[in-house]
């Protein structure tokens, strides 16, 4: 089974290159890297660091899926409103979720800010993890030296002293978790106001989602989280097929950018591929009962299209993989 690492990221990519040695030191050999941050621009150059470093430094054998992988909560620099924190802790619980079938997934909450870390832990309660744990470095020198605006003016040689400090100065703090993956179902008919076992409404009333026989303002964000990450399709089984014509050099580059891009980020894209494309077509298209046609204007081409075949079994979860496809165009063509 494949061992994940899921991290949170702030100002110090230091606290990840720790977290996967000190893991190795335990036996638990990571093999992917996946990271939640925000637009943030110290964190965005922590991650750019982190994307040049891993492959290069653990010579292959970590995975960083960063560059198409990493669950960016793009829309914000800080998770300091209540938009922020309910897409912030949608993210954490369908990371959490697309993994929990096939691989073990060990969650650091030591970097980026106190919410993430607080967030990221309510969705391990919810969805479950492997281990949950915190990082503390015992040298305080080292610690300073692995802030991004220190380490990037670094030459290689001298940041590895301060990403992978010696094995004895970096401290594992195992925290513990309450699993309620069993309970999400009795959770979810408890916070519509359903009827539901005496034990359950008084687990949401003692949390604060319920009070007084109607559904608190918290209860109505983690209601929201948990449907529209349940409501969307199963993750697949295995890799996303990934079937591509020959085409020109640039267009070629920007297809498998994309292709890349949806495999990588959509765990319920199970084979992609390239279709043409014409102008004036919508961006996401729903093609029952399971498809999903694309069409990108490109910068550099005039454009690219694609044909996705889902896991959706029925219409409403087609039509929340094209919000979520939709989400993610939006994102990234603002950037173009």
């Amino acid at each position: 089974m494949k061992k994940i690492l899921l991290a949170t990221l702030g100002e110090s990519p230091a606290v990840v290159t720790e977290a996967i040695d000190r893991l190795k030191s335990d036996e638990v050999d990571i093999g992917a890297v996946t990271i939640l941050t925000t637009k943030d621009i110290y964190a965005q150059e922590a991650l750019n660091l982190l994307a040049q470093h891993i492959p290069d430094y653990y010579q292959g054998r970590v995975e960083f899926q960063g560059v198409a992988g990493t669950r960016l909560v793009d829309a914000f620099y800080d998770v300091d409103s209540d938009k922020a924190v309910t897409e912030f802790m949608q993210e954490a619980c369908s990371v959490l979720r697309d993994y929990r079938r096939w691989a073990e997934v060990h969650v650091c909450i030591a970097g980026g800010r106190k919410a993430m870390s607080a967030l990221l832990t309510l969705a391990v309660q919810f969805y479950g993890a492997t281990s949950l744990f915190h990082i503390i470095l015992q040298d305080p020198e080292i610690e300073e030296g692995g802030h991004i605006t220190k380490l990037k003016n670094l030459p290689k040689e001298e940041q590895n002293r301060y990403l992978h400090p010696p094995i004895d100065q970096i401290k594992l703090v195992r925290l513990p978790f309450i699993g309620l993956f069993a309970m999400l179902g009795d959770i979810l008919r408890g916070l519509r106001g359903e009827e539901v076992r005496g034990e359950v409404r008084e687990l949401l009333e003692q949390n604060g989602l319920w009070q007084g026989g109607n559904i608190t303002e918290l209860g109505r964000m983690v209601l929201q989280v948990l449907e529209n990450v349940e409501t969307l399709p199963e993750p697949r089984d295995g890799e996303c097929e990934i079937k591509l014509a020959e085409k020109e050099p640039k267009e070629v580059a920007e297809t498998c950018k994309w292709a890349d891009l949806f495999a990588h980020r959509f765990s319920f894209v199970k084979r992609i591929e390239d279709i043409g494309w014409r102008e004036g077509q919508p961006k996401v298209k729903p093609e029952p009962p399971d498809k999903l046609v694309v069409f990108v204007p490109g910068r550099r081409v005039s454009g690219v299209g694609f044909r996705l075949t889902t896991t959706a079994q029925t219409e409403g979860q087609l039509q929340r993989a094209a919000q979520e496809v939709e989400r993610l165009l939006n994102r990234e063509l603002h950037r173009l």
